[in-house]
């Protein structure tokens, strides 16, 4: 099994990577996204705490 505490390449669609750019260089995003990896860093957060949270929803179904 992987050691989940490394760092991972990931190869990302070159078409993302371009929407990525077009969203961190406007000027209200200069600070919070100071480059594409701390964006997909905070993208994946932001989607899996929503996943977790849509899961215990259903769980209490």
């Amino acid at each position: 099994m992987r050691d989940s505490t490394r760092d991972s390449v990931v190869k990302i669609d070159s078409t993302l990577l371009n929407e990525i750019d077009a969203i961190i260089v406007k000027e209200e995003n200069k600070y919070r996204f100071v480059n594409k990896k701390q964006f997909i860093d905070q993208a994946v957060y932001e989607f899996l705490k929503k996943i977790k949270g849509e899961m215990k929803k259903n769980d209490k179904k």
